[in-house]
């Protein structure tokens, strides 16, 4: 078990390597917002299972990484999901279209790829990447003052760090703390929407994603590709993706005792 954590720890720690080098311009087209819009319509469209999500969650981490190049993603696609090559040309030429384009400056040979296909150059250019950034850095800012406050608030607090089970089964009020701007999310056998409080998220996960081990990639793609999560933040996605992490990989979290809740700020990835 102590081996599978390590070669879990190892694992996500390669992948955030790999998100951390990544350009500012990349991260922001084909990781977040439309890149994930872009994800989620072609799921829909071609109605990929579970194991072709998958698979093509990791093929677009390939490409983005270019661990294999663009010119070889049809292939990949028609072996991976196991679908037919008019499927897999077509499939490809949605991803080469609605997403790689977005950072199409990243992808030298695009234009000659989606022309192989028979697709059409989008007319549209690369998002406004200015806008994007302008936004992150705000963001930042914005969170960087709230730990500024925090921090001097905690002078009288006391931070207890234990894995998310062993908090709500010692502070249950951590199960009502929420993630999440949004008003209400759905939950499977639920007669009604529920506010997007951290027991209702583990139960969504657990209903969605097994009672089983989870990898980085299983949450990754609850994170930021299940319908509960679409309109969340970065800030509130990384709070949820501790939450799941603590409970798959016991990582500690932080609870305050005099703000009675989880201090995110004092957690890191693990």
């Amino acid at each position: 078990m102590s081996e599978q954590r390590n070669n879990k720890k190892k694992q996500n720690d390669d992948l955030m390597r790999k998100i951390r080098i990544l350009p500012d311009f990349v991260y922001d087209n084909l990781l977040m917002n439309e890149g994930i819009n872009a994800n989620i319509e072609i799921i829909e469209k071609y109605k990929l299972n579970d194991e072709q999500r998958k698979n093509m969650l990791s093929l677009n981490l390939q490409i983005i990484f270019k661990e294999i190049g663009i010119e070889d993603l049809c292939s990949a696609i028609e072996k991976r999901l196991k679908v037919d090559t008019k499927i897999a040309q077509q499939i490809t030429t949605d991803l080469f279209t609605k997403k790689f384009y977005l950072a199409k400056d990243y992808f030298p040979g695009i234009k000659d790829e989606i022309l192989k296909l028979g697709g059409e150059i989008p007319k549209t250019k690369s998002k406004k990447t200015s806008g994007q950034l302008l936004k992150r850095e705000k963001e930042m800012k914005k969170m960087k003052e709230e730990k500024e406050r925090i921090k001097a608030e905690r002078l009288a607090d006391t931070i207890i760090k234990k894995p998310i089970k062993n908090l709500i089964k010692k502070y249950p009020e951590i199960g009502h703390q929420q993630i999440g701007s949004q008003k209400s999310i759905i939950i499977k056998e639920m007669p009604v929407p529920m506010k997007p409080l951290i027991k209702y998220w583990i139960k969504d996960y657990l209903e969605k994603m097994g009672h089983y081990e989870h990898s980085n990639i299983d949450r990754v793609k609850y994170v930021y590709h299940d319908k509960n999560t679409r309109k969340m933040n970065d800030e509130e996605r990384r709070q949820l993706n501790l939450v799941l992490k603590s409970l798959d990989e016991g990582i500690l979290l932080a609870y305050s005792t005099r703000r009675r809740k989880v201090d995110f700020s004092e957690t890191n990835q693990g």
